[in-house]
């Protein structure tokens, strides 16, 4: 319950007791037994029932005190014995309130005397312990508030009615509340992400240190401002769109953003939610980002570096797919293993053709011998290598010639006209070196 609800039922158990504080006032005395009940006057009809005022005022839920002006204890209620677990005699007549140090040093003297004076006093809560009459070596601790109210006759205040409230549970609550506030606050304050809300119309009503840093601005400049104020015309329009999504979504949002800031651009992973009351009503928008500059930064040079090891492995790959093999100054040797594609087709051409060309070879054997297939892409690959070499005026000669291979280029009708083919390797260069002795290829 709030403070304000608690101090509205004061009041409205104050305005209940007051009848039955007059009652009390008649009634008392000095320590007086109540007094009966006064008949019924004569014009009240003899069957109307008396107020049984001992009874209510034993039924009232809280601890009721009567003091005297002297500060000793007149009346107490039901509740008070059983409260304070002490039994009536110990109380009335002989407790003193302003004789009791503990009383006196929690401040509930001074506004018992502006009570005597005529004035009602409303205590803020305070730490007691209350010591038992019967076992004083147990004590219970609780927060008591405390409202004194003067009894008055024609001679003036006579008693102090005291009604105690125990709100312990409220103010255990208050302290729960607030250290749960704090934890929140510490939270937000120390976590290493941008932490900010906005209410309905986009102005800024939190901000952590790290969205301080980033703005470059001190936290008073930032509250109750428009992002539009401080940031960029097209990043803060960017802002205000992905608010308004947040508040029109029924789930949080994500979204990446790049942003300039004082040292550079940064890169930040946002989620965006709605923040609602009780009612379920927008009442702003919860941003909560991740710097992760450094990580897109490492992203993106580890795929440079990616890319520069496939394009190493490429090159591998060229070169141990496609060997060129210098037998002799003129004599470039090209074993081909393995399956033989299109693309491997191209490599091959390309490579034989740069080693002609930088190495003045005149001939160059292909030798075939480890490729177990001779589809129509080895044929194919034969003859433009044997038209490209020709075109560099070198000879080609093909070793290791299966018979597979040698059908297919006969069902292709391949024009195998200056290609030299030969069984074996060994074969192939026996021939080349007799050529290169003999001036080279033939024109």
């Amino acid at each position: 319950m709030s403070t304000q609800a608690g101090d509205d039922a004061m009041s409205a158990e104050n305005a209940r007791l007051r009848a039955r504080i007059e009652e009390l006032e008649r009634r008392l005395g000095e320590a007086a037994p109540p007094q009966a009940t006064p008949p019924p006057t004569a014009q009240a009809s003899a069957s109307e029932p008396r107020v049984p005022f001992e009874a209510v005022f034993n039924l009232l839920p809280m601890p009721v005190f009567v003091y005297r002006t002297d500060g000793v204890v007149a009346a107490v209620n039901e509740v008070c014995c059983t409260w304070y677990k002490t039994p009536r005699e110990y109380l009335v007549g002989k407790y003193n309130m302003l004789q009791d140090p503990e009383a006196v040093a929690k401040g509930f003297a001074e506004p018992f005397h502006r009570a005597v004076a005529g004035e009602v006093v409303t205590l803020p809560a305070i730490p007691y312990v209350i010591k038992h009459e019967v076992n004083e070596d147990r004590g219970r601790w609780c927060w008591l508030e405390v409202t004194y109210l003067p009894l008055r006759d024609e001679t003036g205040v006579r008693f102090v009615v005291a009604l105690i409230r125990d709100v312990t549970a409220r103010r255990e609550a208050e302290a729960q509340q607030r250290r749960s506030a704090e934890l929140l606050q510490s939270i937000i304050e120390n976590a290493p992400l941008l932490i900010y809300a906005v209410d309905a119309e986009g102005r800024y009503t939190v901000a952590n240190r790290l969205v301080e840093a980033a703005a470059g601005k001190p936290r008073s400049e930032l509250m109750g401002r428009l992002p539009r104020d401080f940031l960029p015309a097209d990043t803060a329009a960017r802002f205000v769109a992905q608010d308004r999504e947040a508040m029109a979504a029924s789930a949080p949002i994500a979204v990446e953003d790049r942003v300039e800031m004082l040292d550079g651009t940064h890169v930040f992973i946002t989620t965006k939610f709605a923040l609602r009351d009780d009612e379920g009503k927008v009442t702003g928008v919860c941003g909560i980002s991740a710097d992760i500059t450094e990580r897109v930064r490492a992203e993106e040079q580890n795929l440079r570096l990616q890319e520069q090891m496939f394009r190493v492995r490429e090159d591998t790959l060229r070169s141990i797919s496609t060997p060129l093999l210098p037998i002799a100054p003129g004599v470039l040797v090209v074993p081909l293993v393995g399956k033989m594609t299109r693309e491997r087709a191209d490599l091959v051409i390309e490579a034989l053709l740069h080693g002609i060309s930088s190495q003045q070879a005149r001939i160059a054997i292909l030798d075939v011998t480890g490729m177990p297939e001779a589809g129509a892409e080895v044929t194919d690959a034969l003859i433009r290598a044997a038209r490209s070499v020709r075109l560099l005026g070198a000879e080609i000669v093909i070793t290791g010639v299966r018979p597979s291979v040698a059908q297919s280029l006969v069902q292709l009708e391949a024009n195998l006209g200056g290609i030299v083919t030969l069984g074996t390797l060994e074969r192939g260069v026996a021939y080349a070196l007799s050529r290169r002795g003999h001036g080279g290829a033939a024109p």
